[in-house]
């Protein structure tokens, strides 16, 4: 089901992605970002303590920058397979890393919050989880 909404400076309407092309290309991110951190978390195990903090801190940057550098960039491997991709609110594209940072950030209050920032994309007739609407974005077909 395509949902086409006008930008918010009146602009051509944008064709807003699926909640289904969303969430595969979400799962992709997440099994990238996920075999990086399982390979630094079997790396931490046969080390020393001061070692593995750090390797584990890594695991965390890896997360952020990942999301920072991709969302920042528009496209993040899930979404370039799904042929989505992120756009400002006010048709900036790329987004830039501050909002590709900002995203992140709501990333995890959309996730802490029983999930409810990411079933909000269900309800909302922009199709904007909190993530989306504190880093200003939308999520369209490319």
């Amino acid at each position: 089901m395509e949902t086409e909404i006008a930008g918010d400076g009146g602009e051509k309407p944008l064709d807003l992605a699926s909640v289904g092309s969303r969430f595969i290309g979400y799962l992709i991110d997440s099994i990238i970002v996920g075999v990086i951190g399982s390979i630094l978390s079997y790396a931490s195990m046969n080390v020393g303590e001061t070692l593995g903090g750090i390797i584990a801190f890594l695991g965390v940057l890896v997360s952020v920058g990942y999301y920072t550098y991709f969302f920042g960039n528009g496209q993040t491997p899930g979404m370039m397979a799904m042929k989505i991709k992120l756009v400002g609110t006010d048709g900036a594209y790329p987004i830039g890393y501050a909002k590709g940072f900002l995203r992140w950030i709501g990333m995890i209050i959309s996730a802490v919050v029983i999930l409810l920032g990411y079933i909000w994309i269900l309800i909302d007739k922009k199709r904007q989880g909190w993530h989306d609407k504190i880093a200003g974005t939308y999520v369209v077909n490319a």
